[in-house]
């Protein structure tokens, strides 16, 4: 792997650490976060590998915010969570996009039923994991009519973890114990 494609990378992990940790302390993923991130994204795969590395960027976020929005028009996600995708769609280009995707709703999949576990009393965590099972992510989201009290977890920290996962996966990232 390249000095730049390392350096892509590193700047990756640190753009899904500081959405996870964003999203974790105040349920919002700033904008200016994203765009700037995207820019860079953007730049660093046109630098890397020109005209076909930007196509694979454009496309890596048109399926990331692809796959993100249905979830985002079932109200399950915020606009946020749908352009943190895109982001990391540039980062990943076309070809890890998918599996970032799939591994990022596997990964809110566990989180969510962890948070429905430790945040309610054990027959109604048992009733919401029947209702997840169900509808699997827009019942972890409430409305927010003036009655209710919206409870949900930072989808940010999936991201981040659906994006290490895929770094692992595709050898970007290297562990070693």
């Amino acid at each position: 792997m390249s000095i730049h494609a390392e350096i892509a990378t590193c700047l990756l992990l640190v753009y899904v650490s500081m959405v996870a940790l964003i999203d974790i302390r105040t349920h919002r993923i700033p904008n200016a976060l994203s765009a700037s991130a995207a820019v860079l994204g953007l730049i660093l795969q046109t630098s890397l590998n020109g005209a076909p590395g930007l196509l694979s960027a454009m496309a890596g976020a048109a399926i990331g915010l692809g796959l993100f929005l249905p979830f985002y028009l079932l109200r399950a996600f915020g606009g946020g969570d749908v352009k943190a995708m895109a982001t990391v769609g540039i980062f990943l280009g076309a070809q890890l996009t998918p599996l970032a995707v799939a591994l990022t709703l596997i990964a809110g999949a566990i989180i969510g039923v962890i948070f429905l576990l430790f945040s309610s009393g054990a027959i109604s965590a048992l009733y919401r994991l029947v209702a997840v099972a169900a509808a699997p992510v827009a019942s972890l989201r409430r409305g927010q009519d003036a009655g209710s009290q919206t409870r949900r977890f930072a989808y940010g920290g999936a991201i981040a973890v659906g994006t290490f996962a895929t770094l692992v996966t595709s050898g970007a990232v290297q562990l070693s114990f």
